[in-house]
């Protein structure tokens, strides 16, 4: 299967879980689900950690950009 977005591999794993949990599956079919759930898994974190970072990499940047019009602001208001 081609997931590519993040959403594509939660589905693909939601139906992987559902198959699974039905216990109706041959063993190889099982184990060959089960394999696959695990590498939508780690795929699935690896991008919410890669999305984690990103969305603290800005906020960061927001923040710094904030303290200095904050501060630009102050110095305003000293001079006035």
């Amino acid at each position: 299967m081609a997931a590519t977005t993040f959403e594509d591999r939660l589905e693909r794993l939601k139906l992987v879980v559902e198959k699974l949990e039905r216990g109706d599956l041959p063993l190889e079919e099982g184990v060959a689900l089960y394999k696959e759930g695990l590498e939508l898994v780690k795929a699935c974190g690896r991008q919410l950690e890669t999305a984690r970072h990103e969305v603290k990499i800005v906020s960061e940047g927001l923040i710094r950009e904030f303290d200095a019009l904050e501060a630009l602001a102050t110095d305003t208001e000293d001079e006035l």
